[in-house]
């Protein structure tokens, strides 16, 4: 990456027999800030350009310097909002210094500088914040690999500090790398990489999205023999977002003692609210889905439908699955009933 500090050159000219040498001209420096030592090896500084204000143009350069050679190896340039860094630094008590390696995925607080090893070769690279570049304006990062005694941009590694929410995480134990973003609160996404011919390669994307099932839609790649394949369903809502009553956020659950679940639950559409049943395996995925027809008989509180060529029969004791010939009872584990079918005969297709 070529960076130029508003270099202005002008022709070379003659006058009167003279040489007239180039004119530069360079913004002018502000207060210089140092960088928490990290190193044994180098030095980082951050450089205030005069007369700029924090945002998304450069307002500062940060430069690693060889503590040997006392020669700078990378100046990048970089909106930094100083004030907030140094309010860190007064959270640490590092006095004027700015934080290093300080990585909170994916919302929390990220240094300008990050230290470590990217590419598991041994060999310690750096990240340089260069902005707010990231999802919902989060910090984004250059990122620079370490070769024998330079460091070189990568643009694969800096791909994956940009556009992310947050740094990218690094898992030494099993040698991959980790990114996820999101728009709003239906849908985010979760990759997995690994390093290859010393780039990050993707080997597994998982995209989820809440649908207008009320369900979540999962989109899932996996890299196979050198190609992604695709997988894609259906699981129900997360367990953890509970009602303010303690409750789960179905109107009835049962839990078998297969592993498996049942929930009935309600979407809305231009009849009204709709319920709906789903029937999930052990990992949530779900195996049968159903909206249509369901009849609730009071005497037996039980409730029922029909999806062709099966009758599903549903009560405190489990599922009861009755086809021509058979009928095979899922029971439920006991106590794990939660809500009262009684209150199904609200919904418009329930009676």
């Amino acid at each position: 990456m070529t960076f130029i500090l508003n270099k202005i050159f002008k022709p070379l000219t003659l006058l009167s027999g003279l040489l007239v040498l180039p004119l530069l001209s360079y913004p002018a420096l502000a207060q210089t800030y140092q960088i928490q030592d990290f190193s044994d090896d180098y030095d980082a500084v951050i450089e205030e350009i005069e007369g700029k204000e924090y945002g998304y143009e450069a307002n500062s350069i940060v430069k690693i310097i060889d503590k040997k050679t006392h020669k700078t190896l990378i100046n990048q340039p970089a909106s930094i909002d100083i004030e907030y860094e140094l309010s860190n630094s007064e959270d640490y008590q590092l006095g004027e210094k700015i934080s290093a390696n300080i990585v909170s995925i994916p919302y929390g607080e990220h240094s300008v500088l990050i230290y470590d090893d990217f590419n598991f070769d041994g060999q310690k690279d750096l990240a340089i914040k260069d902005g707010r570049h990231g999802c919902y304006g989060g910090p984004s990062y250059q990122v620079y690999l370490k070769n024998d005694d330079k460091f070189v941009l990568s643009e694969g590694f800096t791909d994956l500090a940009q556009g992310y929410c947050g740094f990218f995480g690094v898992n030494k134990d099993s040698q991959t790398l980790y990114t996820m973003t999101k728009s709003g609160a239906g849908w985010h996404q979760y990759s997995k990489y690994k390093v290859i011919d010393n780039k990050p390669v993707a080997v597994h994307v998982l995209v989820e999205e809440y649908n207008p099932k009320q369900l979540i839609s999962i989109t899932e790649s996996t890299r196979v023999n050198g190609e992604m394949v695709e997988d894609s369903y259906e699981v129900l809502p997360e367990y953890d977002n509970e009602s303010h009553d303690g409750t789960l956020p179905f109107i009835y659950k049962l839990d078998l003692d297969n592993g498996k679940k049942m929930v009935l639950n309600n979407t809305y559409n231009e009849d009204g609210d709709q319920l709906y049943y789903a029937f999930a395996d052990k990992d949530d995925r779900i195996e049968l889905y159903y909206d249509g027809l369901f009849v609730y008989d009071k005497s037996k509180q039980t409730l029922s439908f029909l999806n062709k060529p099966v009758v599903y029969q549903i009560n405190k004791q489990g599922i009861t699955v009755r086809q021509s010939n058979k009928s095979v009872l899922l029971k439920s584990v006991p106590q794990s009933e939660q809500g009262s079918l009684e209150n199904l005969a609200q919904f418009n297709r329930a009676c």
